[in-house]
């Protein structure tokens, strides 16, 4: 490390990023608040405690390689207990409303829900920059695992797709938008260890816009998500399993094709369809960690419908008016992938919904029983 100083952030909303970020830092001190304020530390010592302890941890980030202390997580970790805090010391309003509060959280709930559930299909939609474009075959792009293997040819639609900077542009966008088919034919590599690039398109800020590669034993493709634009992590669709039986050195061939609402990815002619993102998969926005086994996504994502559908089901009452907030909320499921390209909901979703409105409906009783 020589001489080399250690680099502090002093921005409070940085990184590409920064939204997920936020909310996760929040998030995280968010229950330290709530133990805080239930061993009863009053006064500015609730406070002070997190934001000593999340400066420490900053601050010991500077002997710790690749990480660098950052005033904004500081920041936000301690107004994440602030709001535990907060949380506990307004129990009295939410764990027991009465008159029109309840119904008034129980709307504020529903209507809570059906945002986060329409913001991940806005999120998840492509949001292509109109700028310069640039082909890249098995780049080196640092971030990414290097692919050893050789592209002998690519296309997007009609046309070739060749290294270097792309003519027509705004062409390129478009065929993009309009979900054209992305081909590549190449000479496979070896077994990557994580995420790589075959065949991928940037901008001329090095913002990626489209990559097709290999992730182990998958066929990873993703596209530039409005996500990305606005700071929040973004996932990806994947064909499990399908390159892995493909040695190094024999012929790979890969086409991503629209099949309607979703896409196919074809590995050698063999086709995997029906790929795209539910609205349960709103958790990825926040953190989308690529070696997650499928299992544990599609458990994420139940998980995540679930949980909305809590606070609903704890303040839900009144015959009339549950049943008017609940049609609602169903519409909603329903209407919200055909207006915003999402896969419709699965069945697991579904009833990962139909648990958490139940479970809610349990805490309520058991809160009142009190």
């Amino acid at each position: 490390m020589g001489g080399e100083r250690p680099r502090v952030s002093l921005c409070l909303v940085c990184g590409e990023r920064w939204a997920s970020d936020i909310v996760l830092n929040v998030a995280l001190y968010a229950p330290l608040g709530v133990a805080l304020a239930l061993g009863d530390w009053r006064g500015p010592w609730a406070l002070l405690g997190p934001g000593i302890l999340a400066a420490s941890i900053e601050f010991a980030q500077i002997w710790i390689p690749g990480r660098d202390p950052s005033l904004g997580d500081v920041t936000f970790n301690t107004l994440g207990a602030a709001l535990g805090v907060l949380l506990v010391r307004s129990s009295s309003l939410w764990l027991r409303p009465h008159g029109r509060l309840k119904p008034a959280l129980a709307l504020c709930a529903a209507a809570s829900a059906v945002a986060v559930l329409g913001a991940t299909g806005v999120l998840l939609q492509p949001d292509l920059p109109r700028s310069a474009y640039w082909g890249q075959w098995t780049p080196d792009l640092g971030n990414l695992a290097p692919y050893h293997g050789r592209v002998l040819s690519a296309s997007l639609g009609p046309r070739s797709l060749p290294q270097g900077r792309l003519e027509g542009p705004d062409q390129v966008r478009e065929l993009l938008l309009a979900r054209a088919p992305l081909e590549a034919r190449a000479v496979a590599g070896p077994r990557v260890p994580a995420l790589a690039s075959l065949v991928s398109i940037a901008d001329d800020r090095s913002r990626e816009i489209v990559l097709l590669g290999p992730d182990r034993g998958d066929v990873v493709f993703r596209y530039r998500a409005r996500a990305a634009t606005l700071g929040f992590d973004e996932p990806d669709m994947r064909a499990a399993g399908t390159i892995g039986a493909v040695a190094p050195g024999d012929s790979l061939s890969i086409a991503v094709r629209s099949d309607g609402r979703g896409y196919c990815v074809a590995v050698n002619e063999r086709a995997t369809c029906g790929l795209g993102f539910t609205m349960g998969r709103g958790w990825a926005l926040l953190y989308y960690a690529e070696s997650l086994p499928p299992w544990l996504r599609t458990l994420l994502d139940d998980a995540w419908v679930a949980g909305l559908l809590i606070p609903l089901g704890f303040w839900i009452g009144g015959r009339w008016f549950a049943a008017w907030l609940i049609v609602a909320v169903a519409v909603a499921v329903w209407a919200v992938p055909l207006a915003t390209g999402l896969l419709p909901a699965t069945s697991a979703e579904v009833a990962g919904a139909v648990l958490g409105f139940g479970l809610g409906r349990a805490l309520q009783r058991l809160a009142t029983a009190r």
